[in-house]
């Protein structure tokens, strides 16, 4: 277990120092009104998108081989599970922030507080982290972008509710048109259909450094824009706010470790017969996705729809943050749970 946990620590300090160029930068001067707003398009409209490419379409040719092999109503069957695990993960935790939130007078705050503890950073934050601890293990990601899909669909429909505090401020266009979903749809389909993923075509093998490089992109250009955040933010109203505490609390403890109770119940059915580092994350990455830092759309549809955005800021950038410690013990304590290694 000690060496689970010296690898998630790690990984989380190199993430950590990837938020150090936006902090010095911002500091310096070197980075506009508009910088944060440019990097959080380029990480939206192109990193996330190449990400969901690579995760399904580019692979090493012994993945490529393994993965052909498998049955497609097995892997589709797998899918839907973790779908289906991640819904309800999500649902629990939203249905728990509001038995602890039941008293409370601020409603716009403690809805920024329930959508913190809800949504994490699966998509920018939560694939890379799973592509550095399984060593690049496909079906691992794969998994973490099914979760990816589900978080997309409730963040721009419950997640809006939570903001606004109303139904009327939910855009199907919107969530249609999210890029993060078309890039998904459009890679499943080149997945499904190999003939037509041309990314594995031999002939023109260079095509796959395209959504490679912008892909790897994403971890660091997420990491800079809370550096520049940091950068912006008074310490006072960055640390000093206790409900940014207990959103945390529930967000990087609570919601893993209530994912993992969902799951638990099946690591008797996988048994000993799993082959690690593939069936196992069917279960297990839901529970990685969930004890991911805060979903950093809070800040943007704060910003949108007129939230608290000054809450949105503050519980997203200091539980980023806190997370750095706080991932390496939940993932080491899961990983010994479910009797897993690496």
């Amino acid at each position: 277990m000690a060496q689970i946990f010296l690898k998630v620590f790690l990984i989380m300090a190199v993430f950590a120092l990837f938020a150090v160029p936006g902090f010095a930068l911002k500091k310096l001067k070197l980075i506009g009104e508009g910088g944060t707003l440019t990097l959080s398009n380029i990480l939206l409209y192109v990193c996330q998108p190449a990400l969901a490419v690579k995760a399904f379409c580019v692979f090493s040719q012994e993945d490529w081989e393994y993965i052909q092999a498998i049955d497609k109503l097995t892997l589709i069957k797998n899918f839907g599970i973790t779908a289906a695990v991640s819904v309800l993960s999500m649902g629990l935790m939203l249905a728990f922030c509001k038995l602890i939130f039941i008293k409370s007078k601020d409603k716009s705050k403690t809805n920024v507080y329930s959508f913190i503890a809800v949504f994490s950073n699966c998509g920018f934050f939560g694939i890379p982290f799973v592509e550095m601890f399984t060593d690049g293990n496909p079906l691992a990601t794969m998994y973490v972008m099914v979760f990816n899909v589900v978080f997309t669909i409730l963040c721009w429909t419950v997640g809006v509710v939570l903001i606004t505090g109303s139904f009327k401020d939910i855009k199907i266009k919107k969530l249609v048109l999210n890029p993060a979903l078309i890039s998904i749809v459009v890679a499943l389909v080149f997945f499904f259909v190999p003939q037509i993923n041309f990314f594995m075509f031999e002939e023109v093998a260079e095509f796959r450094i395209l959504p490679q490089y912008l892909g790897y992109m994403t971890a660091p250009v997420s990491m800079i824009i809370v550096g520049i955040r940091i950068a912006e933010i008074p310490p006072k109203i960055l640390f000093c706010k206790k409900g940014v505490y207990l959103a945390g609390a529930l967000r990087l403890i609570i919601a893993p470790f209530l994912t993992l109770l969902l799951t638990l119940p099946f690591w008797g059915i996988l048994g000993s017969g799993v082959e690690s580092g593939y069936e196992e994350y069917v279960y297990l990455a839901p529970v990685i996705a969930m004890a991911m830092s805060p979903a950093a759309s809070v800040v943007a549809m704060a910003e949108s729809f007129n939230g608290d955005k000054e809450t949105a800021t503050a519980a997203f950038v200091t539980n980023t943050l806190i997370s750095v410690i706080t991932i390496p013990l939940v993932i080491t304590a899961v990983m010994a749970i479910c009797g897993l290694s690496i």
